[in-house]
């Protein structure tokens, strides 16, 4: 029978790391029992050694290598200056380029889209004001993507799109850049941590309910 174990994604993570780049979020994410590289440098095959990569746009970056590591399977979490500065694949593009960015400010208020969206399954957003976050501004949903987030002033905050077999995600927060405050903050680390660990498809849901209620007929069927 399988088990939620059996499904859980596998926790091997590649951090795209530039010239400034901060171990916050590999620290976290090791924590959580993850292994976690930093990578200066990568192609198809150093990609396919992860489940899961987390791109910034302040480092080296080659779309169409990302394009293929989604489409046969691979999670692509794209950070703040990527939807500007990479021209990500149209199968692999969450929000449009920015108006602007800004490396420190505090951080607005947040507009729900998707309340019981799988990525904030666990998640306390924070208040507007009580954090000091880097983001970029103006950036917009993508055709063919699902919203979640979005700062109040319209910006595109969290979305995703599903691509061949993996999974595309925009998270419009700095969480690896040093010279743009790096959050680590329990709301961004757990949505972080979802889109490392979705959750099974539908279909795999209905086989697990079915091995269970096997499992219980099994239990109650008389000696």
């Amino acid at each position: 029978m399988l088990t939620a174990a059996a499904i859980a994604h596998a926790g091997n993570v590649g951090i795209s790391a530039g010239d400034y780049y901060s171990p916050t979020l590999a620290t976290t994410l090791t924590a959580q029992g993850n292994s976690v590289h930093a990578v200066g440098w990568y192609n198809d095959n150093v990609l396919s050694t992860y489940d899961v990569y987390i791109q910034d746009g302040s480092s080296f970056a080659d779309a169409a290598a990302l394009d293929r590591f989604v489409y046969h399977g691979g999670t692509l979490i794209q950070l703040p200056w990527s939807f500007t500065n990479i021209a990500y694949t149209a199968d692999t593009t969450v929000f449009s380029r920015r108006r602007r960015g800004t490396l420190e400010q505090l951080n607005p208020g947040i507009d729900v889209i998707a309340p019981d969206d799988w990525l904030l399954a666990g998640v306390t957003l924070p208040e507007a004001g009580t954090q000091t976050i880097g983001r970029e501004i103006g950036n917009r949903f993508a055709d063919g993507a699902t919203p979640v987030l979005e700062w109040e002033d319209g910006t595109a905050l969290l979305g995703y799109r599903r691509y061949g077999a993996g999974l595309v995600v925009g998270f419009d927060v700095h969480l690896v850049t040093a010279d743009a405050s790096p959050l680590s903050a329990d709301w961004s680390n757990r949505i972080i941590g979802n889109a490392i660990s979705p959750v099974p498809e539908l279909s795999t849901w209905a086989m697990l309910a079915t091995g269970a209620t096997m499992l219980l007929l099994r239990r109650r069927r008389p000696d």
